[in-house]
């Protein structure tokens, strides 16, 4: 599996081909690769049109769409868990998901005035006018705080990654803030928040390889798609077909008179 992300900003897993926002350069990218099965991954409606436009070109059988609504550094995580080797496109979704859903964020921000989600209080978006306030956002759980000096994102992750606006939130915004020094810093992320001054950190609680394991040991549960027969955890990411096959019994589990399940050659899980 080769992994494209479009508008990627630089500082992602060095496995991932970086694109910008028009259909040419997707489709050049595509073309100058040998895998059979692409990953176009995108985190804003403007990529995911191109992406779609780029399928539509090429056909669903070259390209699949991996399409999640993260802030930006949490989807560095994600590619770089993607983009472990030995990986199929089927498990994409599956790792992807598992991912995400152990990765923490957290955002600094100078104003939450123009803050839609999480929407902040009255108080709070009165208090952005205020000089030298700072606000801490947490976009998984939807909460808005005051900054007390500390981020508070998880200890113990292996993979830290930050990205920043050119002026910072606070004096020494890159020390004290975060418990140890970022793996990973995007030099030239978008600033994806309405401040003018922003700070954003996430990180994956435990190993990412822990993550990618845990997706890709229920892919004995994955159905096929009805339309290409890859393996499917949910909906195909070629096709955009839900996959409606019933759970499968684990191999390991039947008796020896019992018949095995006959399961897809293309399944997950790393080789």
């Amino acid at each position: 599996m080769q992994v494209i992300a479009i508008g990627a900003p630089d500082g992602v897993h060095p496995a991932v081909h970086r694109v910008g926002r028009t259909l040419g350069e997707v489709l050049t990218a595509v073309a100058g690769l040998l895998a059979d099965d692409v990953v176009v991954a995108t985190r804003d409606d403007d990529a995911r049109d191109v992406a779609r436009s780029a399928r539509l070109v090429l056909g669903p059988e070259r390209i699949g769409l991996l399409h999640v609504d993260a802030p930006v550094t949490a989807w560095a995580v994600l590619l770089a868990g993607i983009s472990t080797e030995g990986l199929t496109a089927s498990a994409a979704q599956a790792v992807a998901t598992e991912v995400l859903s152990r990765t923490a964020t957290r955002v600094l921000l100078s104003s939450v005035a123009g803050l839609d989600r999480p929407a902040p209080t009255f108080r709070q978006h009165a208090g952005s006018y205020l000089p030298r306030t700072a606000f801490v956002v947490d976009p998984v759980r939807g909460t808005v705080g005051r900054f007390g000096g500390r981020l508070g994102l998880p200890d113990g992750g292996d993979l830290l990654v930050v990205a920043r606006s050119a002026r910072p939130v606070v004096p020494a915004d890159g020390g004290d803030l975060l418990s140890r020094s970022p793996d990973t810093t995007l030099n030239d992320a978008l600033p994806g928040w309405p401040a003018a001054r922003w700070f954003e950190a996430s990180t994956v609680v435990g190993a990412l390889s822990s993550a990618v394991a845990a997706a890709v040991s229920a892919s004995y549960r994955w159905g096929a798609c009805d339309v290409c027969g890859r393996a499917v955890a949910g909906a195909c990411i070629f096709c955009g077909v839900t996959e409606r096959r019933a759970r499968l019994p684990r191999a390991d589990l039947l008796r020896p008179d019992q018949p095995r399940p006959n399961l897809p050659d293309n399944l997950g899980a790393i080789s």
